[in-house]
């Protein structure tokens, strides 16, 4: 909660919000989702989102009410509720299984040095895996794969599991995995049925006993399943990927720009069977059950539960911004 009252030229950053404010609290910048802020001098300044990062313009001044009859600060509150997130393992949360925290500390510890489990790509993710996401993908209208067969086998089927990819900050730069992510983390279907990408980091409830298992799982549901977009059924889910466009991420070849479709389905796979094989080998029988406790704390009510932690504290608030917020949250705001 930020109040507005007296305030010292500053940064002032939220979850997903950052704006320069002078001692008259006028807006300078702004990035993030925020719709509109009312300043506490004479001017009104929006924020327009638009495909490229938002941009700021100023509107025809508004004329503010004498001092004598503004109130002394605005209470204001902003939270990025982050609908489309539904990972279960994003955040270290209290649990009270000891098996979680040893869990998690064996993650960080694997992650920080992988000894033996720092492998090939192909030996997790295999030639045949490869061929056979070739395969689906021609089978969604794409027909020329050559560059991507290219990276695979002058590149990532050679690098390390951890080192070389996970750990890789130039696939976070380029949005390769986070991108496809975004998009397929959770679908609803024609019958109004909501489901999830088979991985560890999704709220899939599907039993993956090992990356085979989870491969026809995740072939089936990014090829095979048709998703309902704004009253439109879609052919795939793979077919709401969209081109990156390398002038707003700049990290990208004009090569992987143009693969960029293909590429971020590939990427995405190896993300989820990194993950899978990790958590399969350092615990095979609890992290699973451990996930759907945490999904039924942290995902599921979710919308009820954030406009009730709203209500419950800042319902005196003057101005409240939600970012990325649901349609369920909207409806019960």
């Amino acid at each position: 909660e930020i109040s507005l009252n007296d305030v010292e030229p500053e940064w002032f950053i939220g979850p997903n919000f950052s704006a320069e404010i002078d001692s008259a609290c006028s807006l300078r910048r702004c990035n993030g989702s925020t719709s509109l802020i009312i300043s506490k001098d004479q001017r009104c300044t929006s924020i327009r989102r638009s495909s490229s990062a938002p941009t700021v313009h100023d509107v025809q001044p508004v004329i503010a009410p004498a001092a004598a009859e503004r109130r002394p600060e605005i209470n204001v509150v902003t939270w990025n509720i982050a609908a489309p997130n539904n990972n279960p393992f994003e955040f270290w949360a209290t649990h009270g299984d000891q098996e979680y925290d040893e869990l998690m500390l064996s993650v960080h510890q694997h992650i920080e040095n992988p000894e033996g489990l720092d492998l090939n790509l192909d030996n997790v993710f295999t030639r045949s895996m490869f061929e056979e996401l070739k395969w689906e993908i021609s089978q969604q209208g794409i027909s020329s794969l050559d560059d991507l067969d290219r990276i695979w086998t002058t590149d990532l089927a050679c690098r390390k599991m951890i080192t070389g990819f996970l750990k890789d900050k130039s696939f976070g730069e380029k949005r390769l995995i986070s991108m496809p992510d975004r998009i397929s983390s959770s679908i609803k279907t024609p019958s109004g049925q909501e489901l999830f990408r088979p991985s560890p980091i999704t709220a899939s409830l599907d039993q993956i006993d090992d990356v085979a298992s989870w491969w026809a799982q995740w072939k089936r549901f990014m090829f095979h399943t048709p998703p309902l977009v704004r009253g439109e059924t879609k052919r795939s889910v793979f077919s709401l990927l969209q081109i990156i466009p390398r002038a707003k991420y700049p990290a990208l070849s004009q090569d992987e720009e143009a693969m960029s479709i293909p590429l971020q389905a590939l990427c995405m796979a190896l993300f989820d069977a990194s993950f899978t094989h990790l958590l399969a080998h350092l615990a095979p029988a609890t992290w699973q059950p451990l996930k759907r406790s945490l999904r039924a704390a942290i995902c599921e009510n979710k919308a009820a539960a954030c406009v009730a932690i709203l209500a419950a504290r800042h319902a005196a608030a003057d101005v409240i911004f939600a970012q990325e917020a649901s349609e369920a949250f909207a409806a019960r705001a």
